[in-house]
């Protein structure tokens, strides 16, 4: 007998629809400030992330981080 065991679905928030705002690419990464909110793809929030400057300035900005980057390792 054998036991079948399944991984609970995850429910993604961001949608093909949602496009970053640097390129057209999927938007992974939502971040929502007082004054509105970012979305970038994996690539262009890794860049401002990496970047010290850049992060301050997303740390100052950001009330609340909705990151979806694991969907690219499935």
């Amino acid at each position: 007998m054998s036991t079948m065991i399944e991984e609970d679905e995850k429910t993604w928030l961001l949608g093909a629809t949602d496009r970053c705002d640097s390129c057209a690419a999927e938007a992974l990464v939502k971040v929502t400030g007082i004054t509105g909110e970012l979305l970038f793809c994996g690539h262009h929030y890794n860049k401002i992330m990496d970047d010290p400057a850049g992060y301050k300035k997303m740390m100052a900005f950001g009330i609340t981080f909705l990151d979806e980057r694991e969907k690219l390792e499935k």
